[in-house]
């Protein structure tokens, strides 16, 4: 019997609701949502201070925050895609609490390695890019031969399964980041975020020996 994948649902419900809630925000108070949650890199590091009436929680918080908002439905159709693909198989190899630990601390790491590479920059960073990035280290690394199974449409109005390669993906993913980081002038995509929340989920996954097979939600 599959289990169904707890974590990873709740974290796309989670991120989805946080963002329809934003979303329904004039741009003013969207505005004072991303700088009051966001990481804001001389304020983490101690170099600058809030606006008066702008903090709502420590710095060191919205290294939590941050991972709740997004700056556009692009931004989060991309993690949520990115989660419905590595979230279940990554759940069903680690198990819904280490995933969720992997998402929180991925995203931790990432956006602290993201705020010291911008040390005095005041420009907000949000997502939770960095935090899907770990869930796909920890697929990469607890099951890089292994396959999901995604649902497409096919003929009579029919979902046809198809099992798509873990390890293919991942690698372009991988490149597509190293390629950021290579290319990065001044873009509002943290690439350095994105690998080390990649790092920190493999990590924290660890080894898995046993043999291809496939997993599904």
């Amino acid at each position: 019997m599959r289990r169904v994948p707890i974590t990873t649902i709740a974290l796309g419900l989670i991120l989805s609701t946080l963002f329809a809630w934003q979303a329904g925000l004039d741009a003013y108070h969207d505005m004072h949502v991303v700088l009051a949650y966001g990481v804001i890199p001389s304020q983490l590091l101690g170099l600058s201070m809030a606006l008066p009436g702008i903090a709502e929680v420590p710095p060191i918080a919205t290294l939590i925050t941050a991972q709740g908002l997004h700056g556009g439905f692009g931004h989060l159709i991309g993690n949520l895609a990115a989660l419905a693909f590595a979230g279940p198989p990554a759940e069903a190899q680690t198990g819904a609490w280490r995933l969720l630990l992997v998402f929180l601390l991925a995203g931790v790491v990432g956006l602290t390695v993201e705020a010291v590479a911008s040390a005095t920059s005041s420009i907000p960073i949000i997502g939770a890019s960095a935090s899907i990035a770990g869930v796909i280290g920890a697929v990469a690394r607890r099951d890089p031969h292994g396959h999901v199974r995604i649902a497409v449409p096919a003929r009579g109005f029919r979902l046809r399964r198809l099992a798509i390669p873990v390890l293919p993906v991942v690698a372009v993913w991988l490149v597509a980041q190293l390629a950021g980081i290579a290319f990065e002038q001044g873009e509002p995509v943290a690439f350095l975020a994105h690998a080390a929340g990649f790092i920190v989920g493999a990590l924290l996954a660890g080894p898995d020996n046993r043999g291809p097979r496939i997993l599904a939600p």
